[in-house]
């Protein structure tokens, strides 16, 4: 666990401890997870969650079920508190650890890819028979991620342009279906990207900016709070009940 990290656990625990945790916070909180046990290097911001902690939070997600219950990716009709499952960058082991285990909790996710990882063959990342098998699980989504996972803020119109209609055309050729949820790689957004995102034919798009997100809330800027590799059943607890919300002052906020 990074120093940073164990400092903004601390902090947390004691916003709990100064506050209450008898209910969740109102809106769709959306948990972001990248992949399950699948390590090809180093992993300093703690992407790589061994597969029995996942296990211990999809576990601690259904045992909250009648508090947070399981909803899709989408933009909130209501207030109440519901909980949707996110996964980055379309890791294989998101069909092989993941999925089974969501599946069996009748917990729906979206899985955000970009299509370049589809063609490399032997990677860690789905193919496309394997995304085509992953978007069969029931309740799974597939949404984009950009087509080649870049900054989609340092590009320029024409290539944010090009950037976002082939990340979608190319999903929906590989799956046969429309795909119309995106994620924005490594977070970066500002109001010019969520702008390319809605003219491409996205009508949902996650952040990394920790929160829940309410009715009226932009349907291209959601909230998405992120469950690392540290984090154990009682971390991903405070995270569901605000405690982490406070993170989102250290992060920059699209503004529209």
């Amino acid at each position: 666990m990074s120093l940073k990290h164990s400092v903004y656990r601390t902090v947390s625990r004691a916003l709990r401890a100064a506050g209450t945790d008898g209910a969740p916070p109102p809106g769709l909180r959306v948990l972001l997870y990248h992949s399950v046990g699948t390590a090809a290097g180093p992993d300093p911001f703690g992407t790589v969650m061994a597969p029995a902690l996942f296990g211990a939070h999809v576990a601690a997600l259904a045992a909250l079920r009648a508090e947070l219950p399981p909803a899709p990716f989408a933009a909130p009709a209501d207030a109440a508190p519901r909980l949707a499952v996110t996964f980055d960058d379309g890791y294989r082991d998101t069909l092989t650890a993941a999925a089974p285990l969501l599946a069996a909790h009748g917990i729906p996710f979206t899985v955000f890819v970009p299509p370049e990882h589809l063609d490399a063959a032997g990677s860690l990342y789905l193919d496309k028979a394997a995304l085509r098998e992953l978007a069969c699980v029931p309740g799974a989504s597939i949404g984009a991620h950009g087509a080649r996972h870049v900054p989609l803020t340092r590009l320029d119109d024409a290539e944010l342009e090009a950037e976002m209609a082939a990340s979608r055309k190319r999903l929906e050729d590989a799956l046969g279906r429309p795909v119309d949820s995106m994620s924005y790689p490594f977070g970066l957004v500002d109001r010019r990207v969520a702008a390319a995102a809605a003219a491409a034919g996205f009508t949902l798009a996650g952040t990394s900016v920790y929160g829940t997100n309410l009715p009226g809330a932009d349907p291209l800027l959601l909230r998405r709070t992120e469950a690392v590799a540290w984090d154990t059943p009682d971390d991903l607890r405070l995270k569901l009940f605000g405690h982490w919300d406070w993170f989102r002052l250290r992060q920059s906020e699209a503004r529209r």
